[in-house]
């Protein structure tokens, strides 16, 4: 459902020459690329923009508040200072702005550029290799619905997956459920059964364990302060015994910014230490039809594991 042209990908392989492809998917195995520079032209799919334009943009505009250059009563600089770069405590007021608006703010300054970030990194995700259906996908901080939408649009009616939003704002989880039942309503959108909770740890997960894929998203969240990365992948850990034995895929995007990423590395050696395959570790520009963004996107893998413990290992 998404249109992304991928124009240009200049990627350096073993051993060490560059290989270009215009138009296309590189041949080359991601998982043997030491670098590789993408730019990408990238338009939202009709239904993602027509949810966005009657959800968010038509609510803020409808707003009293909403007059001249200020969008419920802030100007865009007091609005970006209450999203603090998405870090804000959003089920806090401040100053005239209720946590409803702030997590509004969110979604109607910054959610775009993310639906178009996320889009971007499901297609690179999905031409190295697509999980099987119906899987299963745990977005870590998943503000409102953000990266379930950017999956719904590369998907077809007909699919089907299962959706865990984990954020620790209850706000944002609620605007998120309010998407996801905006985007039920449309047609040729995929199913999505869903659940919301603000902490890993407390997941209801009841169904049996299988060898269901799993795709894992982490948008953003390394770039926390407080994120303790051992305590989120022990976590992690357990509730991905719960849920079975199935590959798993763990899905990273980010800024390009050196502070963003400071996480990065600690968190890659983790993972490789327990037994995820390093696919791809990019960076490059997606351009829109408003401006370009810079984007970091690495993809893990691990494979489904041959025996599946029932009732404990």
């Amino acid at each position: 459902m998404t249109a992304s042209d991928h124009s240009l990908r200049i990627c350096r392989t073993p051993p060490f020459h560059y290989a270009v492809e215009t138009n296309t998917v590189l041949k080359y195995s991601i998982a043997k690329l030491a670098l590789c520079y993408f730019v990408t032209h990238m338009s939202l799919p009709k239904p993602l923009l027509d949810l966005r334009r009657e959800e968010i943009i038509r609510r803020v505009q409808r707003d009293p508040r909403t007059v001249e250059n200020l969008v419920l009563g802030v100007d865009r600089a007091a609005a970006l200072d209450a999203i603090d770069w998405g870090q804000a405590n959003f089920d806090e007021p401040t100053g005239t702005l209720s946590a409803e608006d702030r997590v509004l703010l969110y979604a109607y300054w910054n959610q775009r550029g993310h639906l178009e970030e996320l889009s971007e990194a499901f297609q690179q995700m999905f031409s190295h290799q697509r999980p099987r259906n119906p899987f299963i996908v745990i977005d870590l901080g998943c503000g409102p619905f953000t990266a379930g939408l950017a999956l719904a649009g590369q998907l077809d009616g007909k699919e089907e997956f299962d959706y865990i939003g984990v954020d620790r704002s209850r706000t944002m989880l609620e605007l998120g459920e309010q998407l996801a039942v905006a985007a039920d309503s449309m047609p040729d959108m995929p199913r999505v059964r869903r659940q919301w909770t603000q902490d890993v740890a407390s997941i209801a997960w009841t169904d049996p364990p299988r060898w269901r894929p799993v795709v894992v998203v982490v948008s953003f969240l390394l770039a926390s302060p407080t994120l303790v990365i051992e305590h989120l992948l022990s976590d992690l850990t357990s509730l991905l015994a719960r849920l079975g034995r199935g590959e798993i895929f763990v899905l990273y995007t980010n800024s390009t910014r050196e502070a963003a990423n400071r996480a990065f590395p600690s968190f890659r050696d983790r993972l490789v230490d327990a037994g995820f395959q390093v696919e791809a570790d990019n960076a490059g520009v997606v351009k829109t039809d408003r401006r370009d963004r810079s984007l970091r996107y690495a993809l893990f893998h691990r494979g489904s594991q041959r025996k599946l413990a029932l009732g404990g290992d």
